[in-house]
């Protein structure tokens, strides 16, 4: 019996490597006394040398297992960034929080490379190892505080939740790979016409995998109590960085695989869409926790990327695609101004102009990145996901869309109301950092610096 053999190509993947090799370093030095500051900001010194040459890098590797394409180079580009800006929130809050910290950078960093591996999967096994490599290490950040009871509850919720997510999408790949005989995305596009039945049953297991990472209603239970029991820095990583990877992955797999079967997924994702545009917006109105409140904006944001998922080109695809680089920056920075504020009761946001003019503004930005008022970047990709939806025909569904989004301006702008026209009824302790800082400035010029020069984003 001859076994074939795969070439074992390197090259495409030499970033992740670095990276696998940097992340395992960091670990083993927190046995030696080494200044927080020093591994911060080599790790953030490293990542900002790595996304210099990830372009360089493209290419095969594996036998076309995974592929580095213009595509997957973008999107790593964000998770990198992401993280270097993650990495920076985190600092500040551990050095408060008496958290390890380089556990908590090695923990940051391997999830990372699940993601870059994500984006560049281009065959089940790898594509699940690589989601498993990101879930599992996200899954141990959440529950970081080991003494924190919210923090633990939330780590166990995932995990279980996670977990039974991983199984469903498993039994899909198992169902796609009984109707192909293949794990190779370019060869399962021919051959799933040959077993219809258990090609629709494992479409169905695998979205609903997938959907349950990105929050899709009704697979999002788990958001608002992880959100709220994770570490505040943890939380932003979460709420944007795996999106960007799983959104990545996800739109590839359905344009370019499940293309033949369009209005099946597209149909089921449109139910998805509204009904998680609906409960996002309207739970969020209520909420008194302003991480939970950032929990359901988050999955109603989900609901409007699903959008541009959902108009099956490539040209809505690549909407979806500057829309998770634009989240990325105001949802970290959203929630490096819950960090800064060192307060989760938005009562407490009262009047905090009055004591800290710069972090009101900061905060006032994001909140209007987030509703989608110009001249932020929030609303261009926004914008420019609706506009595509549009032209694929869509138009009933982009009013829809924005409904909700005036619906989000209430909850987003009373968080400015508070701050700004209400008389203070708490003196805020603010956290202070460079680090802090640093990652605020960076998501805030942004922000406002792609809203301003759209050109760089459509």
């Amino acid at each position: 019996m001859n076994i074939p053999q795969i070439p074992l190509n390197f090259d495409a993947l030499i970033p992740e490597i670095a990276l696998t090799g940097f992340a395992s370093l960091i670990l083993l030095v927190g046995l030696l006394k080494i200044r927080n500051e020093i591994l911060i900001w080599s790790s953030v010194i490293f990542l900002l040398f790595l996304a210099l040459v990830v372009p360089y890098f493209e290419g095969e590797a594996f036998g076309e297992m995974f592929l580095n394409d213009f595509l997957a180079v973008y999107l790593k580009l964000i998770i990198i960034f992401g993280a270097i800006i993650s990495l920076l929130v985190l600092a500040s809050y551990l050095k408060e929080k008496l958290i390890l910290l380089n556990e908590s950078i090695a923990l940051v960093l391997f999830s990372a490379i699940g993601m870059m591996l994500l984006v560049s999967a281009r065959e089940l096994i790898s594509f699940f190892v690589s989601f498993e490599l990101m879930s599992l290490s996200i899954y141990i950040l959440v529950g970081i505080r080991k003494y924190d009871s919210r923090s633990n509850e939330a780590a166990v919720k995932y995990f279980m939740l996670g977990g039974l997510s991983s199984a469903i999408m498993l039994f899909g790949i198992a169902f796609l790979y009984g109707a192909t005989n293949t794990t190779d995305f370019s060869v399962m596009i021919k051959a799933l016409s040959n077993h219809v039945a258990l090609a629709y049953t494992g479409l169905g297991l695998f979205l609903i995998g997938l959907c349950f990472k990105i929050a899709l209603v009704p697979f999002h239970m788990w958001a608002p109590d992880v959100y709220e029991g994770a570490p505040t820095p943890v939380t932003a990583f979460i709420s944007t960085l795996p999106k960007v990877a799983i959104l990545g992955a996800f739109g590839r797999v359905l344009v370019e695989i499940f293309k033949g079967y369009y209005i099946d997924w597209s149909n089921f994702l449109i139910v998805l869409s509204i009904a998680t545009m609906a409960v996002g917006n309207l739970f969020a109105l209520v909420q008194k926790n302003i991480k939970r409140m950032l929990a359901y904006s988050s999955i109603a944001h989900a609901g409007y990327i699903t959008i541009g998922l959902i108009v099956g080109t490539y040209a809505g695809f690549n909407a979806v695609v500057v829309y998770m680089l634009i989240y990325t920056f105001m949802n970290i920075g959203a929630f490096a101004m819950v960090v800064a504020f060192n307060e989760e009761n938005i009562e407490n946001y009262k009047g905090l102009h009055k004591f800290h003019p710069a972090l009101a503004l900061a905060m006032l930005i994001f909140m209007f990145s987030l509703t989608g008022v110009p001249p932020t970047a929030g609303f261009i990709v926004k914008f420019n996901i609706f506009l595509q939806a549009v032209k694929a025909g869509f138009t009933w569904l982009v009013v829809i869309a924005v409904l909700f989004t005036v619906v989000s301006a209430y909850y987003y702008l009373r968080i400015v109301m508070y701050m700004y026209m209400k008389e203070p009824v708490k003196s805020p302790a603010p956290i202070y950092s460079k680090d802090l800082e640093i990652a605020v400035v960076v998501c805030a010029t942004g922000v406002i610096l792609l809203g301003i020069l759209p050109i760089f984003l459509i």
